[in-house]
This record gives C-alpha cells, structure tokens and sequence, in this order.
C-alpha cells in the first residue's frame, strides 16, 4: 500500500506477530481507530496474507501490519515467511515488531519464538531487541486493579527472562529490558476502558520513538538459524601537542558489528565511536645523571593502552 500523500512527518510502521485467537487483527483496529482487519473468532480461521494499512486522524501517521496467525503446533511456512518478508521490503522496514499474547495464556508458543530468530536474522541491525515489545491482549476492562497488578508481575518476572534469553541466544547480551502493555482492543459496548486507552498511548509512543529497520535482501529458508554477531573493536591514539614537561593526545574506541549470513556472505554495519577522550600525560623528568627514568614515548603508549583497556571494560 502507498503512503498517503496527506500525511506529514515520520511514518511508524508495526509488525504484530502472534497465534491464532491471540487478538491480532482486533488490536491492530483499535490501534487504528477503525475496522481496517477482518476478525474472526472460528478455531479454524482461513489464513490471511500479511497486509497493512493507515490509520486515522492522531493515528495517521501509524501504519500496522497484520501477518498469520501461529497455531499451537506448526510454523508459519516457508510461502507465507517470504510473503510477509518481501511484504515489509516494499514498506521500507518497519520501526517495532510487536509480540501479541493473550492476557489470559500461561505459554509461550514455540513457534512463535521460533520466528522471532528467523526475524532477527532478516534484519542486520545492532539492536534489533531495542524493537520488540509484548502487549498482552483480551485484559479485559472490567479486570480489578489488585489482580492485574499480581498478572503484570507475574508476566513480567516470566516473559522478560524467556526474551532476554533469546537476546543472549542471539546477541550474547541480556542487557534489556522490553516494554510490555496490557490491552483490551474489542471491550463490551459503554465499558470504561480507559485503561486500555492509557496503555495505548503509552505503547505509541514508544513505537514512534524508533527509528525504522529494514529486512536484508534475501529469500529465507525454512531452516534458517541465526548466527550470533560478532562486535569487533578498534583504538586509536593521536598526539595533538607536546612540549617538555607534558604531552596532550586524543583517544579514541569504536566498535563495529560483524555479521555472517546465511548465505557465508560477511556483512559490517559502520564503526560506532564509544568515547573519545583528550588527555594530558606529563612527561618524566630528567635524573642527575641526564637519563630518563623511561622512555616517554613508551610511557605514553602504555598509559594510552591502559586507558583504553579500561574504557573497553565499561562497554
């Protein structure tokens, strides 16, 4: 679908993936504000492609994309995961890739975490998990505040170690913390579900807070694994003035991401600074013989090497 020509600014673009009877298509309404995804409750849905559409008025400029839902004991197959990868190619990636659970289920489906790796080995950015975020559907708006204060808990505690692992699995890294809302997208006609319309507001604007990612240009197999990346790392010294008594030089650490494909191809995204410092080091002094206690300029490297060693420690 083309991008309206009316709407200014930033486009935010969402992903939902989940099972079937999680509520999907009825969230992606009500993030919308209208009926843009058929709903279906029959336990045997027919499977729709995966398609998206805009918003209206504050919602505008929120595109969602809804994808098949996952049944209990298969995968999404391979004519469907290309469908839906060459689908957000022609939308020009997307900004977050929302995890859609029912509220009122304790498990999380293996498949469903299944394609979240094959996910992210489709899209080559350093912080791919910075995208991910759970909302938790079917809170029902007439749930009291003391239980759903004990279930936020409990998923928290539950769901956020299963992602972080995943992000170790992935990354080697466990360092996030991933947003999750609690929603009732299809409420009784008249309830007061106010609550549901803070936790919207709450989850878009985390949504339009990111910044867009975008699939690499390739075909997926149904067998994919991902391959972990891998940071590389390099540090610089410059001398920028030195006089008797002192020298004054700048340091420096980047990093960059390292990643192989399936395909064996070796992809790099840009060197990242991390810090870069200028310091002034003095230089020793002369002894009464006319010597120098050390070499200053091997003094200099070995104090530039153990400040660098030591930044490289804090990341």
């Amino acid at each position: 679908m083309s991008v309206p020509t009316n709407i200014e600014g930033k486009k935010t673009k969402l992903l939902l993936i989940g099972g079937t009877g999680d509520g999907k298509s009825s969230l992606g309404n009500f993030i919308l504000k209208k009926n843009a995804f058929d709903v279906n409750d029959n336990p045997n849905p027919v499977v729709k492609p995966t398609m998206g559409f805009y918003g209206e008025g504050d919602r505008s400029d929120i595109f969602v994309i809804d994808t098949p839902g996952l049944l209990d004991s298969s995968e999404m197959d391979e004519s469907q995961l290309n469908q839906m990868i060459n689908y957000i190619n022609e939308q020009k990636g997307v900004d977050g890739i929302i995890l859609v659970l029912n509220y009122n289920s304790v498990v999380f489906l293996d498949n469903l975490e299944s394609l979240i790796k094959k996910l992210y080995n489709e899209f080559p950015v350093f912080d791919f998990w910075k995208h991910v975020c759970i909302v938790w559907t079917k809170c029902f708006y007439y749930t009291s505040e003391k239980k759903l204060e004990k279930q936020m808990e409990i998923k928290n505690k539950q769901y956020q170690e299963q992602l972080k692992r995943l992000d170790k699995e992935t990354t080697g890294k466990e360092d996030i913390t991933f947003p999750m809302f609690f929603v009732d997208s299809q409420p009784d006609e008249g309830g007061d579900n106010s609550r549901t319309d803070k936790e919207i507001e709450k989850f878009l604007a985390w949504a339009r807070s990111l910044s867009p990612i975008k699939p690499i240009e390739k075909v997926m197999k149904e067998n994919t694994e991902p391959k972990p990346v891998v940071e590389e790392e390099k540090r610089d010294t410059e001398g920028k003035e030195e006089t008797k008594s002192y020298i004054e030089f700048t340091v420096e650490v980047k990093k960059r991401v390292k990643r192989v494909g399936t395909d064996g191809k070796v992809s790099y995204n840009d060197w990242e600074e991390i810090v870069t410092e200028s310091k002034e080091k003095p230089l020793l002094k002369e002894d009464s013989n006319n010597s120098k206690e050390e070499n200053p300029k091997e003094e200099i490297k070995k104090y530039c090497n153990d400040f660098l060693n030591h930044v490289s420690s804090s990341f």
